[in-house]
């Protein structure tokens, strides 16, 4: 009696033989078959390889991965504070003060944007909120107040829309992460020159006490050195779960200043 080798736990039953002979015959061609499963295996497992996500490379050249993140969560940046998660609201002060080059902050936070979105896969979500006095936000769907499905034409039209935002107005910080919170993201990233009115203490409770887990970045655009007073946006981030960032619009090229 020879064991099959397909993994499965029925015996492979020999008929009686007549020689010896007969049955070494026998049972090297069950080593021959066994041998070329494992063959068809190894290739199997080749293949896979080859399918896998490759480092260094954003998802969305890659095509649908059959091997994704243990939990599935994506991992993307904006100007260098990196998140986990599996939705993502992007806000951005839209106003006309905005480091005191408004256009230049925009170009910067439309390159940024790009990339972070590149690294979300079809199972995550987001959303893209401006704001000035009062928030605009990306609606692919008509229907107000959703999360949607990071695909390709999905991003494309969030670019679309990125590229008709212009900075103007004044700033009103607290409804605008009000409703990026009603959307219940994992992760919020807020990037203003946190221009004045700033939050204040009673504010910043507010939105701790809403957010309740939800991550926040802070992204702070100014221009020259960051400032030495600590600024609303440290708090903000630390209060949440985030990390805090300055960035010099002058520098750009060269890459941010981390809250130490």
């Amino acid at each position: 009696m020879v064991r099959s080798c397909m993994g499965s736990h029925e015996p492979l039953r020999v008929a009686s033989v007549g020689s010896p002979w007969a049955l070494a015959w026998i049972l090297w061609l069950a080593m021959g078959w066994c041998g070329g499963v494992g063959q068809g295996a190894e290739s199997t497992k080749d293949l896979l390889e080859g399918l896998r996500p490759r480092r260094g490379e954003p998802l969305e050249k890659q095509g649908p991965s059959v091997e994704p993140p243990a939990d599935g969560a994506a991992r993307t940046s904006l100007f260098g504070l990196t998140a986990e998660g599996f939705k993502f609201v992007y806000l951005f002060d839209r106003s006309g003060s905005m480091g005191g080059a408004p256009q230049a902050a925009l170009r910067a936070v439309k390159a940024e944007l790009r990339k972070s979105l590149e690294n979300l896969d079809t199972v995550h979500q987001f959303q893209i909120i401006f704001y000035n006095e009062r928030p605009v936000i990306f609606n692919p769907t008509g229907v107000q107040g959703r999360l949607a499905f990071a695909n390709r034409q999905t991003k494309e039209r969030a670019l679309r829309f990125v590229e008709t935002i212009t900075a103007e107005g004044g700033t009103e910080h607290e409804e605008a992460l009000k409703l990026a919170i009603r959307l219940r993201p994992d992760v919020i990233f807020v990037l203003t020159d946190g221009d004045d009115p700033k939050l204040n203490r009673q504010q910043l409770d507010r939105i701790q006490r809403l957010a309740s887990g939800i991550t926040i970045h802070a992204i702070e655009f100014g221009s020259g050195p960051p400032p030495r007073d600590p600024s609303f946006l440290a708090t903000l981030a630390e209060e949440n779960g985030g990390q805090y960032v300055y960035v010099d619009i002058a520098k750009l090229g060269r890459g941010p200043t981390r809250d130490k």
